[in-house]
């Protein structure tokens, strides 16, 4: 009796754990897709999508699971997101790779032109390539290029600050990059006026935020003269970052185009509500054909 009810056990174990399989797969079939994600905006969000510390990683390197990365599948976000609601686009600087790559940097132009970003960082690895190949990559963007605390002799200097309205609703915003990082022969020099009154003409919008392109450990001490922030958006230290620390929001996407961070603004009559997180760059995106096309003459 024993030997039968162990014989039958085995049949009842293998069909119990087939059950458990099937439920299992069942259940990754129900996980929702990250194009079905972060639908918490409203038709008249202000939406800004963030990214910072590429690295000159423009294609999808079929690394990690699931892979990760490609700015052919994070135009696919910014399409979406402009489709859907009023959106920017932020770049927090170090896009190029940090060692002289010209191709792969022409490449990195190519591409950011085409996305059109609202605000370009320029920081230390935008000048792997030397000023004079910064100067020409630059021509026709120079309107996105935010200077905030420094000057450049290589083209006219960006604005300090931009405000960006939409509706009834104002950003400001203005960036700093920490000088003390920079690579030797980086064209740079700081300009603490220009900050001074970049903060001073963000002061009374509704939303005030800061690219911060530096050592997280100096934040503090930026932070104890210009106190006044609703959004602080990180670079230069590839962290994965998205808290609320002391009334403010500070976001990283972390590095090489695998993550963006995306912030959605939204005032209504109960106010201003301040969403953040991060998407991944999945190759559930859409991949644009054009990007495509460049990062593949570029691979060739």
């Amino acid at each position: 009796m024993i030997r039968y009810f162990l014989h039958k056990g085995r049949y009842i174990f293998w069909f119990l754990l087939s059950v458990s399989f099937f439920c299992v797969a069942q259940h990754a079939e129900k996980k929702p897709s990250v194009l079905n994600l972060a639908s918490d905006s409203q038709a008249d969000s202000l939406v800004i999508i963030y990214s910072a510390n590429l690295n000159g990683n423009i294609d999808n390197c079929g690394c990690g699971e699931p892979p990760l990365g490609g700015l052919d599948h994070m135009a696919g976000i910014l399409k979406r997101e402009r489709e859907r609601q009023h959106t920017l686009f932020f770049d927090g600087g170090d896009a190029f790779n940090a060692y002289s790559y010209p191709a792969l940097n022409k490449a990195v132009v190519q591409i950011y032109r085409y996305l059109k970003p609202e605000v370009l960082t320029v920081a230390d690895q935008e000048f792997s390539e030397g000023a004079d190949f910064l100067g020409a990559a630059l021509k026709g963007m120079e309107q996105a290029v935010l200077m905030g605390n420094t000057r450049t002799e290589i083209a006219l200097p960006g604005p300090s600050y931009k405000i960006f309205r939409h509706k009834d609703m104002r950003l400001g915003i203005t960036s700093f990059v920490e000088l003390n990082i920079r690579q030797k022969g980086v064209a740079l020099t700081r300009a603490p006026a220009r900050f001074d009154a970049a903060v001073r003409a963000i002061k009374k919008t509704d939303i005030r935020a800061l690219i911060y392109h530096g050592r997280r450990k100096n934040l503090p001490r930026l932070l104890e003269k210009y106190p006044h922030w609703d959004i602080i958006m990180l670079a230069h230290e590839q962290i994965a970052l998205n808290e609320r620390a002391e009334g403010r929001w500070l976001v990283c996407p972390g590095a090489d185009g695998e993550y963006v961070s995306r912030i959605v603004l939204i005032k209504n009559k109960n106010g201003l509500t301040i969403k953040t997180g991060q998407l991944p760059v999945s190759l559930e995106w859409p991949a644009d054909e054009k990007i495509s096309r460049i990062i593949k003459n570029y691979q060739k």
